[in-house]
C-alpha cells in the first residue's frame, strides 16, 4: 500500500482543503495531510549551498516536510488559483525543494496536482501545468494527473455534486489505481 502525502498550498481553509480532505478520507493505508499555512517556510535565499550538499542552509519546517516527501510514494498538492498561478505559499515551498534536484531523492514519485479557483476553469489546467513544470521536470516526478475545480466562495464545492464526482474520479484514476 503506497504512502500518500497531501499538501495544501492554500493560505486559508477553503475549497483546496476541501478537495484534499475528501480524497484523504477515501484513502486506505498510510497517509498524511500537511497545511503549508501552518508551517514556517522561509524564502529561498538563492545561496546555492544545496549544490554542494543536498540540504538547505535555511533552518525551518522544510526539513521536516522534505523528509515526509522522501518517505511518501504519492504526493497530492492542491493550490488556489491566483492569477493563473499557484499561491505564494506553494511557490515558496517549490523553491525550497531545490536540494532534492541534485540528490534526485524524489525521482519517480507520483504527483497529482489540483487547482481550485474562481472564474472559468478553462485554461486553468494549462496554467497549473505551466506553473509547476519546472518542479515536475527537475525533481523528476511522475505527474499522474492535473485537475481543476471552479469555486470562488469558501464552501462552493461542498454543495456541488459535479465536484464530488470529480473528486471520486481523481481518487479512482490516481490514488486507488496506484496501490502497490
Amino acid at each position: 500500500m503506497p504512502k500518500t502525502l497531501l499538501i495544501s498550498g492554500s493560505p486559508r481553509k477553503g475549497n483546496s482543503d476541501f478537495v484534499l480532505a475528501e480524497i484523504f478520507d477515501r484513502i486506505d493505508g498510510e497517509k498524511e495531510f500537511l497545511f503549508l499555512r501552518d508551517k514556517e517556510i522561509k524564502h529561498c535565499a538563492g545561496c546555492l549551498s544545496c549544490h554542494e550538499k543536498p540540504e538547505c542552509a535555511i533552518n525551518d519546517d522544510m526539513t521536516e516536510i522534505g523528509n515526509k516527501m522522501i518517505d511518501s510514494d504519492v504526493m497530492i498538492i492542491a493550490t488556489p488559483n491566483y492569477f493563473d498561478n499557484v499561491s505564494g505559499l506553494l511557490k515558496d515551498f517549490v523553491d525550497r525543494t531545490h536540494p532534492f534536484y541534485a540528490a534526485e531523492s524524489l525521482k519517480g514519485k507520483k504527483l497529482i496536482l489540483i487547482m481550485v479557483g474562481g472564474g472559468k476553469i478553462k485554461g486553468s489546467q494549462e496554467a497549473l501545468t505551466n506553473a509547476m513544470r519546472g518542479f515536475v521536470k527537475y525533481l523528476k516526478l511522475h505527474l499522474v494527473g492535473t485537475y481543476c475545480f471552479e469555486a470562488l466562495h469558501q464552501n462552493d464545492l461542498k454543495q456541488n455534486p459535479e465536484a464530488i464526482s470529480k473528486i471520486n474520479e481523481i481518487f479512482e484514476k490516481t490514488v486507488n489505481k496506484n496501490k502497490k
